[in-house]
């Protein structure tokens, strides 16, 4: 198949995109570099730069010999980024998937569009763990990205409802990645990025917390949920399907942080007499305080299974930045 990956510069479909070829599928990328910039890196698939958010440049680049797309660009930030953009999230991303959806109806040689969706969709769940047909009796997300993801995932499920155009969903649970960069205020990055920035690489203490630091998060490995997407994402068990991809480990940003502390002083890069201290920053009222997945379903059906710790995660991410520190 010639799948064509939207936001493909972004971590996770760097991580999908050797999948998806593994598999033999040609792919081709499409991004607007956002977020960084320009990112100059070797390709072995083609790029297209663009804005999604553009009716007429979509159209351009939805041509008859693509069979699938795989939908994961987005405006993606911590919990301080989605309070920062909001107009920016919902009404960029909503718009970007509505012009995909349409191109592809009306081409009509496009097999599926596959969305990456977000665990944020359970913002306001009131069951633990997080099922996926819980979605479907809760009140609408409180933040804008998460009301985006959700409409996100509507438009694909009434595409299929009018047009008959097949769909996949796959909602992420917090993702760990050591290529992520973290950012000057708290929180406009993701949490994992925040810590692993000011306590290995500016030994920052105390650590700023958003709040009191007990909100509850599982943690994912990129390739876990990376192999999950480029391996299943066409396959026929997944049409018009959606599933949670998470490692159902709870776990509090205090734990979170001192995990990253301890492996910061077991690689050498904290003193070994330092103690982990805290500053709590003001916190937002709709930040979750629980999310935890079910993901019975994706290895039902699947046999998909998170297989890498947090812990694990946590020192892969540590050696990361250590490495870059002594490089540069």
């Amino acid at each position: 198949m010639k799948i064509l990956v939207t936001g493909s510069e972004g971590s996770l479909m760097q991580a999908v995109i050797p999948g998806l070829q593994a598999q033999g599928h040609e792919v081709v990328g499409v991004d607007n570099f956002f977020r960084y910039g320009h990112i100059e890196r070797k390709r072995n698939y083609e790029l297209i730069e663009g804005d999604l958010a553009d009716e007429a440049f979509v159209r351009k680049i939805m041509t008859k010999d693509v069979d699938g797309v795989i939908q994961a660009a987005a405006r993606i930030f911590g919990v301080s980024g989605f309070h920062t953009y909001p107009a920016d999230i919902l009404s960029r991303d909503v718009t970007l998937h509505q012009n995909i959806l349409w191109a592809a109806k009306e081409l009509g040689t496009v097999k599926r569009i596959v969305y990456i969706s977000s665990s944020m969709v359970y913002e306001r769940c009131e069951t633990a763990p997080s099922r996926e047909e819980d979605v479907e009796d809760m009140r609408i997300p409180s933040t804008d990205y998460g009301l985006s993801k959700l409409m996100g995932e509507r438009l694909s499920r009434a595409f299929k409802q009018q047009f008959g155009m097949d769909f996949t969903v796959w909602r992420p649970f917090n993702i760990i990645t050591p290529f992520e960069r973290s950012e000057g205020e708290p929180g406009i990055s993701h949490v994992f990025a925040d810590f692993v920035e000011r306590l290995i690489v500016r030994n920052e203490f105390p650590l700023k917390v958003i709040g009191d630091g007990e909100q509850i998060r599982c943690f994912t490995w990129i390739d876990d949920i990376a192999s999950a997407i480029a391996k299943y994402s066409f396959d026929e068990r997944t049409k018009n399907e959606t599933f949670n991809l998470g490692n159902p480990e709870p776990m509090t940003m205090t734990e979170l942080a001192k995990l990253i502390f301890e492996a910061g002083k077991r690689k050498g890069v904290i003193p070994a007499d330092r103690k982990l201290t805290f500053e709590h920053l003001p916190t937002y009222s709709d930040d979750v305080r629980l999310r935890i997945p079910a993901v019975d379903k994706a290895e039902r059906l699947l046999g998909w299974k998170p297989t890498v710790s947090t812990a694990e995660s946590i020192d892969r991410c540590v050696d990361q930045a250590v490495a870059a520190m002594v490089k540069a």
